[in-house]
């Protein structure tokens, strides 16, 4: 018996200390595998309690490639750093209640506190924003204690990354301590983070044993023309639209942009358009500006992101045999192959027989930095009358709420006439994927899957070829007017 229990303890004390721990902490979070670049961090801080992930259906998800928000970035940095939440009973916030939110509150608390967040306004911390690279670095030197001055001296090791930029010290000290090398030459300070991206960044201000080799500098300088005409004007879609000095939306504003006025385009990173303002170099979100190119094709370059309704466990609305998710994908899937074919930059939230859920559609849409977004979708009554094509926008808290209208009127209306069916119209409608995404969006019906008439186009390859074309020519038709 003494010497099962001497066997035993020795097999137990291998398992413990061995490679069956990584085994282990594989079955931490199911979507991170072994082999992915950041396993090794987001393991380390999720053994000391930094982060926990999402549990969905039995499972542990830390899903890696969904945007860090503000929110999720103050609680990583201030545990990170060593620091503990701030219980107030009155939150500095008015988008943040202690009562409801107590965790957030406390750790948003603590890191305003620190000075750790740029972009608050109006008493708003907006903790389910994305956190942009930018910020990230100021928050990530700012807390780690970094000495951002003594890297202030040194060149930037990133094209797009000048000396005068807002975020050019933290950057710079994010670079030479091993941190962050950016990519390709630039910083992006204008992309979002995934949260993948974020751990990394994370775990390298903690641990040196994470940090990256840092390389010599002898100056950058990007291969794109900071100067002259792309070719692509910006037509502002709002009015009040601040022109930057700066990729930043904390930085000083150069003039105002209203409804319609046009400014030429320099370049683009992320959500920031580069302009010619005046014969000045400014900055511009491109969530509110219609890009309109000046010769060749209307969409080349374009960033369009399509939503075919439904997928997976969720056929959407049925008749018989036919389902609402094959015929959406197989609608979209065509429009795709048109644009891209014109030269935009097409992206589906699903192409396969998939669920993404509402809100990793608008992350989707989000991480690509979409110019608009086109939900497909097919209809469904408990009347076998009603028929036709209905396009839907939103209306709640959209200031892109005119861009809608005139994206929905135009596709719409090529359907009814290339496929020649009812016109229910447009109408606004706050359905959640339109709802929560600024750039420009519309949620199409194209027809009733419960009506004989509309059903008979609706599984039709050559109708589903027809409506593709359609919705393709309403998208064009957008850009050229």
């Amino acid at each position: 018996m003494k010497k099962w229990i001497i066997v035993f303890s020795i097999f137990l004390l291998a398992w413990m200390g061995g490679g069956s721990t990584e085994a282990f902490a594989s079955q931490r979070f199911a979507d991170v595998p072994s082999t992915h670049e950041a396993y090794q961090q987001i393991h380390y801080l999720a053994d000391k309690g930094i982060i926990k992930g999402y549990n969905e259906n039995g499972k542990q998800l830390f899903k890696l490639n969904n945007p860090v928000t503000r929110g999720q970035a103050a609680k990583m940095v201030v545990l990170g750093a060593g620091y503990q939440p701030l219980k107030v009973s009155q939150s500095s916030f008015v988008d943040i209640n202690p009562k409801t939110e107590p965790e957030l509150s406390g750790y948003v608390e603590r890191a305003a506190s620190l000075g750790l967040f740029d972009n608050i306004s109006n008493k708003r911390f907006n903790p389910n924003v994305p956190l942009t690279r930018g910020e990230m670095s100021k928050v990530i030197a700012t807390a780690f204690k970094l000495d951002v001055n003594q890297y202030a001296s040194y060149p930037s090791p990133f094209c797009d990354i000048s000396t005068n930029h807002p975020y050019f010290k933290y950057i710079n000290a994010l670079y030479y301590n091993g941190i962050s090398q950016g990519s390709n030459g630039k910083f992006n300070p204008s992309n979002n983070l995934t949260r993948s991206q974020f751990a990394l960044f994370v775990a390298r201000a903690m641990d040196a044993k994470f940090r990256l080799a840092v390389k010599s500098v002898s100056g950058q300088s990007c291969s794109n023309p900071t100067s002259g005409k792309t070719g692509t004007i910006g037509r502002a879609t709002v009015n009040g639209l601040n022109v930057r000095s700066a990729a930043s939306a904390s930085s000083s504003s150069l003039g105002i942009l209203n409804r319609g006025d046009e400014v030429s385009v320099l370049s683009i990173s992320g959500w920031w358009a580069k302009v010619n303002y005046k014969g000045s170099t400014g900055y511009v979100n491109k969530t509110y500006l219609k890009l309109i190119n000046q010769s060749g094709s209307v969409v080349k370059n374009r960033i369009i992101v399509l939503d075919p309704g439904h997928g997976g466990k969720d056929s959407g609305a049925v008749n018989g045999s036919y389902a609402e998710k094959r015929i959406a994908v197989a609608v979209a899937s065509l429009v795709k192959q048109k644009l891209e074919k014109d030269g935009a930059i097409v992206y589906m939230t699903r192409e396969g027989d998939t669920y993404p859920t509402l809100q990793d559609r608008v992350d989707f849409a989000h991480q690509k930095y979409a110019e608009i977004f086109v939900s497909i979708h097919v209809n469904a009554s408990t009347s076998s009358s009603a028929k036709g094509t209905e396009t839907y926008y939103s209306i709640t808290a959209n200031e892109n709420e005119l861009e809608d209208e005139v994206l929905a009127k135009s596709i719409n209306s090529e359907i009814v006439k290339q496929a020649n069916m009812v016109n229910r119209g447009v109408h606004r409608e706050d359905f959640y994927v339109i709802r929560h995404s600024v750039f420009p969006s519309v949620l199409v019906e194209l027809g009733f899957i419960s009506n004989n008439e509309d059903l008979s186009k609706l599984v039709n390859s050559n109708y589903q070829a027809i409506f593709a074309n359609a919705v393709y020519q309403g998208i064009v038709n957008y850009y050229k007017n």
